[in-house]
């Protein structure tokens, strides 16, 4: 027998000798993740196709941009808190006759499956801010807690046992958990899942408006108070002093407050009568614009474009022409004179500025002190001593007849070329005036 088949067959001997080792048993656990596609990230997708299933315009909007006409029903969410402005333009139109469904809570992507409300502690330290829609209303709100959770969290959190009764509460939890046979079965009575907590805040309510009842499962952690008697077509999801959903005349139109968007999310529009209840309220007479927004404002281009777009579209054609204009290939050909012939003045001067950039000045400033030179030789032979430097003699002579002092005509010949444009300028101007009266 070969190593290498020995290593094999010991391999497989361990292998069996483990399988039989084992008991065979084994566990199937099963995790819901929720939903896949868009219905994980639009919690409203069951109760768009509902509604378009019924003739009306369901869609979603990830901001409110530009407000629909007024027959129209919003689904819009209080959760981040919306702007004073905003929250007086949604008043407004729904004064003027659309009807607007203000959720507090549940408008999020979250997963259905494993929490129906949210972070039971996050909801416990949440702190009470301003609401613009609600004071308009005149509806308050207030925490709802389950009566034996509420303890146990303050104490945590807060440092002090603030309920009554808490004290009394954490005593008999121990003595439970003593008499407890096993240290597993303490564990499951003392642990509560979210579920169960979610279970516990659910709220079985039967609402009767417009002639018929609907029997609704709410929920959340807050609950509002109306600060008024209900009037005609009203009404109230339990107490008004401890209510889940409120229906309130705003003008010629309404506003519907829910404290969870729980009825209207994908995994319980088709619970109860929560369909037939969202039918009811957007209406089932005539074909409405239905309007799930998940955001409050809109972009600022989507506003600059709505408000200023006349703007927009006049400076574009502005740049458009602009770029016409100035570029040679947008705009029209140019013609080419081919008989055209530049003066030699023109070819000295770009000369010059060639050897100007290369930094080739002192090459212009020699070849104009020897044009002077030159001139003098010629025409004032006995003012030249030969020495190619300038005399005292030459000097006033010079200055004579330009008229520039005799230490600047020195200093035009003898002082080192200048690095600056201005003096270098300066310098063959005075060389140029020199050979001109020469």
């Amino acid at each position: 027998m070969t190593p290498r088949l020995a290593i094999r067959s010991l391999l497989m001997l361990c292998s069996l000798l483990m399988i039989c080792s084992c008991d065979g048993h084994w566990e199937d656990v099963e995790i819901t993740t929720g939903y896949k596609g868009k219905a994980r990230v639009n919690p409203f997708l069951a109760a768009e196709r509902l509604l378009d299933e019924l003739g009306h315009d369901a869609h979603g909007a990830k901001s409110l941009t530009k407000m629909p006409k007024h027959d129209a029903v919003i689904l819009i969410s209080g959760e981040g808190g919306l702007p004073q402005g905003r929250a007086k333009q949604l008043l407004r139109w729904a004064y003027s006759g659309g009807h607007l469904i203000y959720c507090l809570s549940g408008t999020r992507p979250y997963n259905d499956f494993e929490t129906q409300f949210g972070s039971f502690i996050s909801a416990l330290l949440l702190e009470e801010e301003k609401d613009t829609v609600l004071e308009q209303l005149g509806v308050g709100v207030q925490k709802r807690l389950p009566a034996e959770e509420l303890p146990g969290l303050l104490e945590k959190f807060h440092g002090e046992e603030k309920a009554p009764g808490a004290k009394k509460e954490k005593e008999k939890d121990k003595a439970g958990q003593k008499e407890d046979v096993g240290e597993q079965g303490a564990k499951d009575k003392k642990a509560k899942t979210q579920e169960e907590k979610d279970k516990e805040m659910e709220a079985n309510e039967e609402v009767s408006w417009n002639g018929r009842t609907y029997h609704l499962s709410l929920g959340g952690y807050q609950s509002m108070v109306l600060k008024r008697k209900l009037r005609a077509g009203e009404f109230s999801a339990g107490s008004k002093n401890d209510s889940l959903a409120l229906h309130l005349k705003h003008g010629m139109g309404s506003v519907t407050l829910l404290a969870h968007a729980r009825p209207f999310r994908n995994h319980w529009i088709g619970e109860h009568d929560h369909a037939s209840w969202l039918s009811a309220l957007v209406g089932e007479n005539a074909r409405k614009e239905v309007l799930f927004v998940a955001s409050t404002s809109g972009s600022f281009f989507g506003m600059l474009w709505q408000h200023g777009w006349k703007a927009l579209v006049a400076l574009g054609l502005c740049l458009v022409f602009w770029l016409w204009q100035q570029m040679p290939r947008f705009g029209p050909l140019m013609e080419v004179e081919l008989d055209a012939t530049r003066h030699f003045a023109s070819h000295i001067g770009a000369l010059g500025e060639f050897f100007w950039r290369m930094r080739r000045a002192p090459m212009l400033v020699d070849a104009a002190r020897e044009a002077v030179w030159e001139r003098v030789r010629e025409r004032h032979r006995p003012l030249d001593d030969g020495s190619r430097q300038m005399n005292d003699r030459l000097a006033e002579e010079i200055s004579r007849r330009t008229g520039l002092p005799a230490k600047r005509v020195a200093a035009a010949f003898d002082a080192a070329p200048p690095d600056s444009a201005h003096n270098f300028v300066n310098l063959m101007r005075d060389l140029q005036a020199m050979r001109r009266v020469l």
